[in-house]
């Protein structure tokens, strides 16, 4: 198997609020293998990016709060370094594109002075040698343009050119690793398409790690080599793409997987699954999906399922795989 770039190991993060401390991510267990990409999944609510950000140690504390597990990336546990050795990794090593761009780009700077910011910062070049760079990082993303776009401002451009500036900043470091929170929400068909295959084009020019996620099995078909799927803070299956689409085991994967519209299909009303994600404050007892499984047993509501190994690359927290498991 190709060695894990980044390595998170029984991740717990919990939230206080005037109700009390609520547990949002709960034990979460995932690789990110180098030169792969890893699709996390799941519906809003579940504690994606939530993840994202403590990979970052961005998570807002108080009220956010990391409870246990380690994040390591390249070897090195992240939680246990320094800030300064974090702004080290920030931006240089590990880049984030966040979800959208309009409020995460400054209104009052230009295109080229935020990308050249970040060599100025990290590789600690004059503006001039730092704006040459931007120019060429916006050459690298295909912008048109790229002298005019330099002193245009954010909202002079359309959503795709700001998703792709996003992404021109992520990678000016050329990091080893790439988070992309829902690069393509809010972007049309044709736009989200050009996004992702200029982001596999990048990887694959770079050879750098992404961790992407998104809840569009959509995306996660046309560009993940592995897939974690998570419901209410938890991982309830994790395994290759091909696996996870040919052959899902948990009910919520099936359900979502059902869920999703197809070329041809019939005009009927699209599958759904049942009820509503438990809120952080009425997690049920046990599966914390067994109020809204077609499949639940007894035991569902009583204990909460471990990892079954259903192959050498794919488990799934579900008590139907008991037997399985040995």
């Amino acid at each position: 198997m190709t060695e894990a770039l980044l390595d998170l190991r029984d991740l717990a993060i919990s939230f206080q609020t005037e109700s009390g401390r609520f547990r949002v991510v709960d034990g979460l267990n995932l690789s990110v293998k180098r030169g792969k990409t890893l699709g996390l999944v799941g519906e809003s609510g579940c504690g994606k990016s939530v993840t994202s950000l403590s990979i970052l140690r961005l998570l807002e504390c108080p009220p956010g709060h990391i409870d246990s597990g380690s994040v390591f990336f390249d070897g090195k546990d992240l939680l246990t370094l320094t800030e300064e050795q974090m702004r080290q990794i920030r931006g240089n090593r590990i880049s984030m594109i966040f979800q959208e761009p309009m409020t995460s780009l400054n209104p009052v700077l230009t295109i080229g002075e935020q990308i050249a910011e970040v060599y100025r910062i990290h590789q600690r070049l004059n503006r001039k040698e730092a704006l040459n760079r931007a120019r060429e990082m916006l050459n690298l993303v295909r912008i048109p343009s790229p002298d005019l776009r330099l002193g245009e401002y954010p909202h002079q451009l359309s959503g795709g050119m700001r998703q792709r500036v996003m992404i021109a900043i992520a990678l000016a470091c050329r990091p080893e690793m790439l988070i992309a929170d829902e690069p393509t929400t809010a972007l049309d068909v044709t736009i989200q398409a050009q996004i992702l295959n200029l982001m596999n084009h990048l990887q694959k020019e770079l050879g750098m790690s992404i961790l992407m996620i998104t809840h569009d099995l959509g995306v996660v078909a046309e560009v993940c080599d592995d897939v974690v799927v998570m419901y209410a803070g938890k991982a309830v299956e994790s395994g290759s793409s091909e696996e996870i689409f040919r052959n899902p085991q948990h009910p919520y994967t099936q359900g979502l997987l059902r869920s999703v519209p197809r070329l041809g299909q019939k005009a009927s009303r699209l599958e759904t699954i049942e009820g509503v994600v438990p809120s952080l404050s009425k997690r049920p007892s046990g599966c914390r999906f067994h109020d809204r499984c077609p499949q639940v047993r007894s035991i569902c509501r009583e204990s909460s399922p471990p990892d079954f190994v259903h192959s050498a690359t794919h488990r799934v927290a579900c008590w139907q795989h008991q037997k399985e498991d040995g």
